[in-house]
């Protein structure tokens, strides 16, 4: 890093007779020398910090292949100018585009299934409405003939049960009207007397009637009338799984078509992956894939150009006085001609150690520019701290010093001679120093001693004596 150049010059100065040889004028022992001349100017003189790094591109990545495969394709060189979007290099795709085309078909396929989930075709409803009717005319009919039948069948076994009652109710009478004679009685002839046959008789053709009705009535068979109602309840079912779908249905359904789509997307990212495409506008600065080479380590490098920064490094003494917005001056080692303007656009609030010297980096933003800059070139900022303007400045080398501290300059009086004039010192970059006392722009000052002085000091070294500073 440049330590701090403590002033420095920001406008333009022009200097008169600087560093160029003028005859002298008048020495009092007529003696000819070389006196070097400057000149007084109006200036602009800036207070700055200086630094260095290198140039840096706005954006720079390293591209590659997201999927593996075998290069068909390399479209840009090194230099290209690509825009965002551009395809760089590709992959061979051929069996990726087929599992995209299957994927498509499988999500269009699962997103017909959800729509008719959701809304069902008319014609569907229309058909499994009528399919309902049917199943429930079948129904009512099944429990007509059900009814039919049963009652035939319990008619044809039941309606000789109460004849057979009435037979064995006057068998009963009879026995009980022969029991009462008494010479049955003594003589005990109802146990074989016809009466009791006949009682036993209708009693057994009785109960046979009775169990012939009751087997009749619990053996009717139902089964159509079953068979006809699960048809029905089926209907119903589709029906209602048309209009109202359940909320597991609809679920499923969702998931299924999710499903579809991530497949679809994960099959189109592939496809994608196959490609390098640019993210931005740019230059191309690396090409490593070669046609028919894997994928592997492939890659191309890009820079956006159409702006530039550097990060500087800054010491700790000085970093106080820079803030974000302030102005900057870069210049470069490889265009001497050029200088770039800038800005602060960010200052690091965490410095680094190196060797027990603490810096913080700060990013200048260049500003745009038709000058031929390239990433990793040397830049040299000056961050403008402060500025003079329209003062008066002389070459540094004019400013002398007495015995005393003071500071003046030598003029060219009107008579060719050198007259002092004190002056107290501002700004200075090396060159040009700021300067306030009794000068006037345009004034020629003296950078070498005046040849009457020059005289006066060889005159008085011969005796050991120093005049001046």
């Amino acid at each position: 890093m440049k330590k701090k150049r403590i002033l420095i010059l920001l406008g333009v100065v022009v200097l008169v007779g600087a560093g160029v040889a003028v005859a002298a004028s008048r020495s009092s022992s007529a003696t000819t020398a070389t006196t070097e001349l400057g000149q007084v100017t109006q200036a602009t003189l800036s207070s700055v910090v200086e630094s260095s790094g290198s140039v840096s591109p706005e954006s720079e990545v390293t591209l590659s292949f997201g999927a593996s495969g075998t290069v068909s394709k390399v479209n840009v060189q090194v230099g290209d100018q690509v825009k965002q979007g551009d395809v760089l290099a590709e992959l061979d795709t051929a069996d990726l585009e087929l599992e995209v085309a299957q994927a498509e078909q499988s999500y269009l396929s699962q997103q017909a299934s959800y729509s008719m989930t959701v809304n069902p075709d008319p014609a569907e409803v229309t058909a499994a409405q009528l399919a309902l009717n049917n199943a429930s005319a079948a129904y009512k009919l099944a429990q007509q003939k059900y009814a039919l039948n049963s009652t035939d069948q319990v008619a044809l076994s039941c309606n000789s049960v109460d004849n057979a009652k009435q037979s064995y109710d006057d068998a009963v009478t009879a026995y009980n009207i022969y029991l009462s004679d008494w010479h049955v009685q003594v003589y005990g002839t109802y146990e074989v007397s016809p009466q009791k046959t006949q009682l036993e008789r209708a009693k057994a053709a009785y109960d046979q009637m009775l169990a012939n009705c009751n087997l009749a009535k619990s053996s009717v068979n139902d089964s159509s009338v079953k068979s006809a109602y699960a048809s029905l309840v089926q209907a119903k079912a589709n029906l209602d799984s048309l209009i109202i779908p359940s909320e597991r249905t609809l679920a499923t359904a969702e998931m299924q078509l999710e499903q579809a789509k991530s497949s679809l997307e994960q099959a189109r990212q592939q496809l994608e992956d196959a490609q390098i495409v640019a993210p931005f506008d740019g230059i191309v600065t690396e090409v490593n894939p070669v046609v028919g080479g894997p994928s592997g380590s492939a890659t191309i490098g890009l820079i956006d150009a159409s702006q530039y920064h550097v990060d500087v490094l800054i010491d700790e003494t000085e970093i106080a006085q820079l803030k974000v917005g302030q102005k900057v001056e870069v210049t470069f080692d490889a265009l001497p001609d050029v200088t770039v303007t800038g800005v602060v656009g960010r200052i690091d609030p965490a410095g680094t150690i190196s060797n027990g010297v603490v810096n913080y980096t700060i990013r200048v933003n260049l500003d745009p520019t038709e000058a031929a800059l390239r990433a990793d070139m040397t830049a040299n900022a000056r961050v403008i701290l402060d500025t003079h303007t329209n003062v008066l400045a002389v070459p540094g080398s004019a400013i002398r010093q007495d015995t005393q501290g003071g500071y003046y300059v030598n003029v060219v009086d009107a008579n060719g001679e050198a007259q002092r004039v004190d002056v107290t010192t501002g700004y200075t970059d090396g060159e040009l120093t700021e300067v306030a006392g009794d000068l006037q722009a345009g004034q020629q000052v003296y950078i070498s001693e005046p040849a009457a002085q020059q005289q006066q000091q060889r005159g008085l070294n011969l005796f050991g004596i120093r005049i001046g500073g």
